[in-house]
């Protein structure tokens, strides 16, 4: 043995697996950081790795059986060993092995310093890192027989989600996030490594009558194991002291209160059919459809019918006919003034009620912001939130969008890259982060994006859209074509249409076309038109439409400053004037 270990030491196969250990470790960091950058599919670096490290064993074997020479390679028993240069290659292995590791250190660095700068905060460093204690809701199976009761399920739920994300010491992911699983039966271990959280509660409802029988546990990610289980059998009438019950368990089995918080529940009314109501509206608020939407909205002034006190349903029927201003999910309205007029009445009458409610100050600074332009109003309102609920998403994800259109995309890309710490299946947040990429003229990460968010679901609104929207300013036309193909938005779709047919020259069809979209879309598009003819230089029509976007208060003006669309008028002395009118 020890002869055979001299002789692998004389043929340098010691040095020649170190040197491609540190080779090979090397070449792996470099795909790992660099291959995500360039969109190259992700099996790709996995099949690098592999390859490695099947590699291995062949090169220990070539340094046995083969020899460096004067002359070339040759076999290592072709080789008189009065010949041999074994030792000269010896040392020449030895500065390769050095060099490599100055490479990986070089790497490393420049990875860290220049490739990933950490300009955060400390506050902000601590938002984005890893926090515990940390647990995500899954939505509770409904096991009734009346398919119908999910709302009731998914209700209790995100109600106990609510009340563990007051707690500040308590990280709690997103809502988005964590209903993504909902049906899945998928090992709670992966949710906990998808989610980043080291604990999951779960549980089930079946309601029979007004008899309900809940089980709910905790367990620990990182080894399946039970931290706490129990089954309530109560009736229905019971609900809010089951809730309070449960969150005390949960609270109690991850001993938050060792750090001075406890778990309080506020369920905003007393009046059980009103919160029945309110769940049944949160569940079709989910379904993000304009007749889901229509449903929750009936269902909220139901509430507020038996509760006229009810503020976080006037809060939820606030967003709810926000979405519906904004044209989220069909065309929008006519009257933008007096829409937003109603959603200020519904988010101050929230507020009057509960002056704390967080999400009635979201509503409130949503509506200034979006109705009003008045972004440093609209902050407060924000901040004032996110005091009371730190990790408030909506709020954050506010704050981000107002951040683009103050032409400060690089503080947007930070707020939502820690929502998405917070809630990293949210499609919301990819697609918003991917407009501050935009915004940022970073298009190639925009695009990379926007293509996760349709990887996490195919169907999104209005993504498509904003990814035509880029190829469209790069000129790639059959690639815009492509996207907007698949885009289930008809105003969008049909607006990127005509730029697309259009290829950004002004002609007899396209003022044909672009008169048709005024007819069938009116007012109410009164932004996009601007952007439709500013894309062909056609000034005098941009800008009257862009002054009709000033008149109706058409809530897409704000975002004229990062239009890829506008920069011929960006040049024209009149548009100094509309920029201050937007507010900007």
């Amino acid at each position: 043995m020890r002869k055979f270990l001299q002789e692998v030491k004389r043929r340098n196969v010691f040095r020649v697996g170190l040197v491609y250990i540190f080779a090979a470790w090397l070449t792996i960091q470099v795909v790992d950081v660099m291959f995500p950058a360039l969109n190259v599919p992700e099996w790709v670096v996995s099949a690098v790795a592999v390859l490695l490290l099947i590699g291995f064993p062949f090169a220990l074997i070539f340094a046995w059986a083969f020899e460096m020479t004067p002359d070339g390679i040759k076999l290592e028993k072709e080789v008189d060993r009065s010949q041999s240069i074994t030792p000269q290659t010896g040392k020449k292995l030895n500065s390769l092995t050095m060099l490599v590791l100055v490479a990986a250190v070089g790497f490393l660095l420049v990875d860290k310093f220049v490739l990933q700068p950490d300009n955060r905060s400390e506050a902000e460093e601590q938002a984005l890192g890893e926090i515990r204690p940390s647990i995500a809701v899954l939505p509770f199976v409904n096991m009734s027989d009346d398919k119908a009761n999910e709302y009731f399920s998914d209700g209790l739920a995100e109600e106990l989600l609510n009340v563990l994300a007051r707690i500040p010491q308590l990280h709690v992911a997103g809502r988005t996030s964590s209903f993504q699983f909902k049906g899945t039966n998928e090992d709670l271990r992966l949710i906990g490594q998808k989610l980043n959280v080291a604990n999951v509660l779960e549980g089930s409802v079946r309601q029979s009558g007004a008899h309900l029988r809940i089980t709910a546990q905790l367990v620990d990610t990182e080894n399946g194991y039970h931290l706490w289980s129990n089954t309530y059998d109560r009736e229905l009438d019971d609900i809010f002291a089951i809730q309070d019950e449960i969150a005390a368990n949960v609270v109690d089995a991850l001993r938050v209160t060792l750090l001075g918080e406890e778990a309080t529940v506020d369920h905003g009314t007393d009046n059980l059919e009103a919160y029945n109501l309110f769940l049944q509206a949160s569940y079709f608020w989910d379904q993000t459809t304009a007749e889901s939407f229509s449903k929750a909205e009936e269902a909220l002034r139901q509430a507020i019918a038996l509760d006229p006190e009810y503020a976080r349903a006037y809060a939820k029927l606030a967003n709810v006919y926000q979405q519906n201003v904004s044209g989220f999910t069909g065309d929008g309205v006519e009257d933008f003034i007096a829409a937003f007029k109603v959603v200020h009445e519904y988010a101050d009458r929230a507020l009057e009620l509960d002056p704390t409610l967080a999400d009635a100050l979201v509503a409130k600074g949503l509506a200034i912001s979006a109705g009003e332009w008045d972004y440093e109003s609209a902050d407060q309102y924000f901040s004032r939130a996110l005091e009371l609920v730190p990790n408030h998403i909506d709020a954050l994800s506010w704050v981000g969008n107002m951040r683009i259109i103050q032409l400060r995309a690089d503080e947007s890309i930070a707020v939502f890259e820690r929502i998405l710490q917070l809630d990293p299946l949210s499609i919301s947040t990819h697609r918003d982060l991917g407009d501050a990429y935009t915004a940022a003229r970073r298009f190639d990460e925009a695009l990379a994006i926007y293509r996760k968010a349709l990887r996490l679901n195919p169907g999104t609104a209005r993504v498509h859209g904003r990814m035509a929207a880029i190829f469209l300013s790069r000129g790639e036309f059959e690639a815009a074509a492509e996207e907007i193909r698949q885009e289930p938005v008809a105003w969008n779709r049909d607006m990127r249409a005509i730029m697309i047919n259009s290829r950004g020259q002004d002609s007899a069809a396209f003022q044909a076309a672009a008169k048709a979209y005024e007819e069938q879309y009116g007012v109410s598009n009164s932004y996009q038109l601007a952007e439709i003819y500013g894309y062909v230089g056609d000034l005098e029509n941009t800008f009257k439409w862009l002054q009709m976007s000033v008149d109706v208060h058409d809530p897409g003006l704000p975002w004229m400053q990062v239009s890829l669309f506008l920069d011929s008028a960006k040049k024209d002395p009149r548009w100094p004037a509309v920029v201050e009118l937007a507010g900007l």
